[in-house]
């Protein structure tokens, strides 16, 4: 075998050992999300792949989803969790005034996500952000981010719409009430009406039976013979 020859086919394996020699001494992540997400009934499942380049797997992680394509700042949190390869599972609130709730599934490789609570204008980018925080060194990356579509579900009212039906629903019973008092109130004064005009007949009626009364002096009475 010829030198060249040897070196060729030295320089594969040397090449396939430098970069594993790297990646071991100087660990990399990399985080992936799907796309496009569709909401069922306010709750969609959201899946945060990583990878992870070092001299051991992570033992302990932390994820936080932000809502926006540069979410970094805390009113952009939407919630977060810290979890360990023991202690796959885990479940938190949403941050701040949010009333969403996140529940977590740690895997090897990935987090699935399952975020519940969410409402039509909550559709928006949302970015996986994970960070390992043992063993060292401390890392976090950020994915490229998912769009969640939240669709409004039939029987799924925003507290503005509740408001709407609300205002809707007293106006509606209003008018019929508002219309029933209306119609007792005519029918009460048709009745007066009626009784009064019933009372003057029957007046009229009375006098108009009553004779008129004549004189009917047959002259046994002269007053003129009286001195």
């Amino acid at each position: 075998m010829s030198e060249s020859d040897l070196s060729l086919s030295l320089s594969p394996p040397s090449l396939s050992l430098s970069t594993h020699l790297s990646h071991r001494l100087f660990p990399a992540l990399k985080v992936s999300q799907p796309y496009r997400v569709v909401s069922h009934r306010g709750e969609v499942e959201l899946f945060c792949s990583y990878h992870h380049t070092g001299r051991h797997e992570p033992e302990e992680l932390r994820i936080t989803l932000y809502r926006g394509m540069y979410g970094e700042q805390e009113e952009q949190k939407v919630c977060t969790s810290s979890f360990t390869n023991k202690n796959t599972a885990f479940q938190t609130e949403g941050e701040g005034e949010r009333t969403v709730t996140c529940r977590g599934q740690f895997g090897p490789g990935k987090v699935n996500l399952t975020i519940s609570g969410l409402r039509g204008n909550d559709t928006d980018l949302y970015r996986c952000a994970i960070e390992v925080l043992y063993p060292p060194p401390y890392l976090r990356t950020f994915g490229n981010g998912t769009l969640l579509y939240i669709t409004e579900e039939p029987g799924c009212f925003t507290p503005e719409a509740q408001r709407r039906d609300d205002i809707t629903g007293e106006t509606s019973v209003r008018l019929p009430l508002a219309g029933m008092t209306a119609a007792t109130i005519l029918i009460v004064i048709s009745a007066i009406a009626i009784l009064l005009v019933h009372q003057v007949l029957q007046r009229k009626r009375r006098f108009e039976a009553i004779i008129p009364m004549t004189s009917q002096n047959d002259g046994r009475f002269d007053y003129g013979n009286f001195q």
